[in-house]
């Protein structure tokens, strides 16, 4: 009888956890729509941590507020917005609609935040909270410490950041950590209001005694399931994600059709900007959750932690060959087949004639986004299985670059800086550092086709991407067989053209 009764209470506080984390889940749905998010508890629920008065006026007075002021400032916009996605993109709007979204989006969190009732952590946020910060003891003297440290109006947040990890940070005004134009932000997990009307009517100008007492009123298990949600919902994309690139079999493109495209891209540089800036506005928008301006590790603005941890591959997309072809093809499916126009071609046609159809197809592209980068939509695998193997290709070049110069090069250190979204290889270009005889020498690596002779010249085919590189040399490779020139060779027709002279090493 007694394990049976055992058996019950294990069965009851499973469903009481389900239902908890159910009512996070409508609550997060509800905090998108732009309305008044009703106070769980009454006025003077809270008595041991705030004043009936103050809970009054705090939601009534300063929370309302906000949300009216905002609503009148998105009226004019005439389209349905979403709460949580205007802060994700905070930096497109003016600074009143910044403002006020902020305040009705912490007020929102921070009313569940609290509890009528004491509660004590639950144990998989504290277990967090333990590996992050050593005891939770530290860990609330760190909070309190940065919540004294903000000077004027603000926020103290927990949050968890893109990493995984958790962190304190405070924000000034109505700012929160997942606006993106906070650097170094994160999910917020648990937050309090530093303004002075959360807290003077009661404690007048002991700050410090209203930041100490919060810790009677917070709702952990709202903490807990807030926490749970976001990294269970991190995994599931995760797996769902990296199911789809290994069920994908990319069909991509005959070579032919993937130099052309390169030559055109390396020849047309305005037709090749307009597509890169689509692209980059288009991922932005799409993928707006996973999208940051700049990591707490300084790697360059971009997506991260979508078909694996840290920055993904689809960054590449803006300028890789192959995915634009697949681009074409598959769009010219839609606009052949079911629309009944013309289709995308860029051949034949003069250097203006190749700009006006890039803008044409970036108008599709602009009008298809949602389609395109479905997670079930077979160019959207395609195009991430595409750029996963160019990505793996790029990497075992680099490295098998490093081992050929340090084995057929005496005294010479090499040191690999390529990488998804390093400074070094993002903005300066720079693939290798190579330490030879006391000099530091950087260079960019690339595959190649041929080396063709040509008089005094030689000319190195299918190189990819041609640009004006700020190194020292350039290094191609094939196979086992490596070009090192010196960096100065002349661009011609989409190819690079050296002096012989300036081909330093040939190694085999």
């Amino acid at each position: 009888m007694q394990q049976l009764q055992e058996s019950v209470e294990i069965l009851e506080k499973k469903i009481l956890q389900e239902e908890k984390k159910e009512e996070v889940k409508v609550l997060i749905q509800e905090m998108k729509k732009i309305g008044i998010e009703k106070l769980p508890y009454a006025y003077s629920a809270l008595q041991r941590f705030i004043d009936p008065e103050t809970m009054n006026v705090h939601y009534n007075k300063h929370y309302k507020g906000y949300v009216d002021k905002l609503n009148g400032l998105l009226k004019k916009r005439k389209k349905d917005e979403d709460l949580e996605k205007i802060i994700r993109n905070i930096s497109r709007y003016p600074k009143g609609v910044r403002d006020n979204a902020g305040g009705a989006f912490n007020h929102a969190l921070f009313w569940n935040m609290l509890s009528p009732k004491p509660m004590r952590v639950t144990k998989e946020i504290e277990e967090k909270i333990i590996k992050e910060f050593g005891t939770f003891i530290k860990f609330k003297q760190e909070f309190e410490k940065i919540a004294k440290e903000r000077f004027g109006s603000g926020w103290v947040w927990l949050v968890l950041t893109n990493k995984g990890t958790l962190k304190i940070m405070s924000t000034p005004n109505q700012d929160n950590p997942l606006m993106n134009v906070i650097e170094g932000g994160g999910y917020p997990l648990l937050g309090l209001d530093l303004w002075e009307h959360a807290y003077y009517l009661k404690y007048k100008n002991k700050r410090d005694e209203y930041i100490k007492n919060f810790w009677t009123a917070v709702n952990w298990d709202f903490v807990g399931n807030l926490y749970k949600m976001k990294t269970e919902t991190s995994l599931l994309e995760s797996v769902e994600m990296g199911q789809l690139l290994h069920e994908a079999k990319s069909e991509g493109c005959s070579r032919e059709d993937v130099e052309f495209y390169r030559i055109l891209f390396n020849v047309n540089k305005q037709a090749r900007n307009i597509y890169k800036n689509t692209i980059n506005s288009v991922l932005k928008n799409l993928f707006a959750d996973k999208y940051h301006d700049k990591t707490e590790d300084g790697e360059i603005p971009g997506i991260y932690n979508l078909e694996k941890p840290g920055r993904s591959v689809i960054n590449y997309m803006n300028t890789n060959y192959s995915v634009f072809c697949i681009m074409v093809n598959d769009l010219n499916k839609v606009i052949v087949g079911q629309l009944n126009e013309e289709a995308i071609n860029f051949d034949d046609k003069t250097p203006a004639e190749q700009i006006r159809e890039m803008k044409r197809m970036c108008n599709y592209i602009e009008k298809f986004a949602s389609r395109i980068f479905s997670k079930t939509s077979h160019t959207f695998k395609n195009i991430m299985a595409t750029l996963k193997e160019k990505d793996s290709i790029g990497s075992k070049r680099e490295q098998t670059a490093k081992k050929i110069i340090e084995t057929k090069i005496p005294e010479t250190k090499v040191i690999v800086i390529a990488g998804a979204g390093k400074e070094k290889d993002a903005y300066k270009k720079i693939d290798l550092e190579i330490f030879h005889k006391g000099r530091k020498i950087t260079a960019q690596v690339k595959g190649y086709d041929e080396m063709i002779p040509e008089e005094d010249k030689l000319v190195i085919t299918k190189t990819g991407e041609i640009d004006n590189y700020k190194v020292n040399w350039m290094v191609f490779i094939r196979g086992r067989q490596v070009l090192i020139f010196k960096n100065n060779p002349e661009i011609v027709l989409g190819q690079y053209v050296f002096d012989r002279n300036d081909l330093l090493y040939h190694l085999k």
